[in-house]
């Protein structure tokens, strides 16, 4: 089993856009995904093979438009932001494929959550199934 906490503030996977020229994705995912793979470099881990099953714990900033009083009361609480929870899951999955597993396909459970807090950060455990019939 792998257990690690990555100090980065999540975001959520975003759609390319397309132009005439080229595909890109918007600026802050793509920061995010160069950030979170600079921030891996530090990680010596072996690759794991096999299903796997993931559990993700996104802990999201609490908007800045938010009164002092209401920023500690939702502190640790359930995030309920527009961002959907499967986009976050879809980025920080793909920034850990290569580094902790082979490909995101084997990734064959996931248990995810956000949260609001002033400490953003990733929370991110790894498990192989085993299966009796394998």
């Amino acid at each position: 089993m792998i257990k690690e906490t990555f100090n980065i503030a999540p975001v959520p996977a975003s759609r390319a856009r397309i132009t005439r020229w080229s595909a890109y994705f918007p600026k802050r995912y793509s920061d995010f995904r160069d950030n979170f793979t600079k921030l891996l470099e530090d990680y010596k881990t072996k690759l794991l093979k096999g299903k796997l099953y993931a559990k993700l714990d996104f802990y999201i900033e609490i908007p800045k438009s938010w009164s002092k009083k209401k920023s500690k009361e939702m502190d640790g609480r359930y995030c309920l932001n527009n961002a959907d929870l499967d986009n976050y899951c879809k980025a920080a999955l793909d920034c850990l494929e290569g580094k902790y597993y082979e490909n995101d396909r084997q990734v064959c459970m996931i248990r995810a959550r956000k949260f609001y807090s002033t400490n953003t950060r990733i929370e991110f455990e790894l498990t192989p199934i085993k299966e009796d019939h394998d």
